[in-house]
């Protein structure tokens, strides 16, 4: 029961008690107006008590809801949720995200445009909260059945990043725990898009570094330019497909990129080392990775991804789930790769066949998940491979 009927239902409690005592007349007056002092009393401590657990509860709500803004993995879903969770916390019809440069849709958008227009620029010159009613500012184009609107600057760390627009057909006024509720989310969404955008700056260092660390082992055996950015977007493909987690995708994307890394370890060994002379460019390669959070599986991935599945594979001749799994995916990658662009003309298959050389070794030397996997993803493989095979061409053609 809201605050408003409990206030309402216990005065008109009060009021009818108050009657029946009254009907003693003169006699009851005292007791009458004790009784209606304390059952307004009564009804006024309920009614704030009441009050006070729906706020604490959208607040609660609230926190809720930035843990999960929190959680999500890319600012566009991050922003989603603020939509979402402002709408429904604050019962707000409308919630618009206005991002300079980007581009944020939503169904009704075009209807907004001239209002977004309007009043964006100025907030990003003055990043501060606004509320306006059409009765406040006739000259604003406000959208048809709109009459309110508050408009929240995002801001990250003084850099202004876009504006949480709310719109509603009746007024409404951020103040109290409303406005608070707001604040949570927008400073939660704040710090999620802060953190994505120092984990997308990390990976962008890392990438450089492996991508200048490849240029250099490829540019040692040009048969092998690009063979580790294809098995790496192929074994991306079949790992979506398998449903791997964020944490497990990340870590299959290095390994895929370094699995070859011991080639050119393997191609200036002294041969004449023992150790060296029976080493192989897997175990060679897991070695110069380091074997420390993310990159210790990693470097397992590297070790094993020329085991086979049947155990007659190297180096350790390890057989079907005891080879990591990202080590199996990789295997079918880097097969596939090989024998439609590595192979010398006349030995090189088109997709078609090799995708139907590899189903014949599902089980001695494929796992028969991931080769099921790569054939649900076939046609986004042949694409891939199409896109960069024009890439090469447009690249050796400048």
């Amino acid at each position: 029961m809201e605050s408003k009927q409990i206030v309402l239902t216990g005065l008109v409690a009060t009021a009818l008690i108050t009657a029946l005592v009254l009907s003693g007349w003169v006699v009851d007056m005292v007791a009458a107006f004790l009784v209606l002092t304390a059952g307004i009393l009564l009804t006024y401590y309920i009614a704030l008590n009441q009050k006070r657990i729906e706020q604490y509860d959208r607040l609660r709500g609230a926190i809720k809801a930035g843990e999960e803004i929190r959680e999500q993995a890319n600012i566009r879903s991050v922003l989603d949720y603020l939509a979402i969770h402002a709408r429904s916390l604050l019962e707000i019809e409308q919630t618009l995200l206005w991002l300079p440069g980007d581009n944020i849709k939503w169904l009704e958008d075009e209807k907004y445009h001239d209002l977004i227009e309007e009043i964006g620029p100025g907030i990003r010159l003055n990043p501060v909260t606004i509320q306006l009613t059409s009765s406040e500012d006739s000259n604003l184009p406000w959208p048809e059945g709109i009459t309110w609107l508050a408009a929240y600057p995002l801001v990250l760390e003084d850099e202004f990043q876009g504006i949480l627009l709310l719109l509603n057909s009746r007024s409404e006024k951020l103040h109290g725990h409303t406005g608070e509720v707001l604040n949570i989310l927008c400073r939660q969404s704040v710090a999620a898009i802060n953190r994505l955008l120092a984990e997308q700056s990390e990976q962008e260092d890392e990438q450089i570094l492996i991508n200048s660390l490849l240029a250099g082992i490829e540019a040692g055996d040009p048969i092998f330019k690009g063979h580790s950015a294809r098995v790496d977007a192929i074994t991306s493909l079949i790992g979506s497909k398998l449903g791997l987690a964020k944490e497990e995708m990340k870590t299959l994307h290095y390994a895929a990129l370094l699995h070859d890394i011991g080639k050119y370890a393997e191609a200036t060994a002294d041969k004449e080392d023992d150790e060296l002379a029976v080493s192989d460019h897997a175990s060679l390669g897991a070695e110069l990775i380091p074997a420390t959070g993310i990159f210790e599986q990693v470097r397992e991935a590297v070790r094993y991804h020329h085991e086979r599945y049947d155990g007659s594979g190297y180096p350790l001749g390890l057989s079907q789930t005891d080879i990591p799994f990202l080590a199996r995916i990789i295997a079918v990658a880097d097969v596939y790769d090989a024998v439609t662009q590595l192979c010398s003309e006349e030995e090189r298959l088109d997709h078609r066949t090799a995708l139907g050389v590899i189903k014949k070794a599902t089980g001695t030397i494929f796992d028969p998940l991931v080769v099921v996997a790569l054939e649900e993803v076939a046609d986004e493989v042949l694409n891939l491979v199409a896109l960069q095979a024009f890439a090469g061409e447009v690249g050796e053609a400048e």
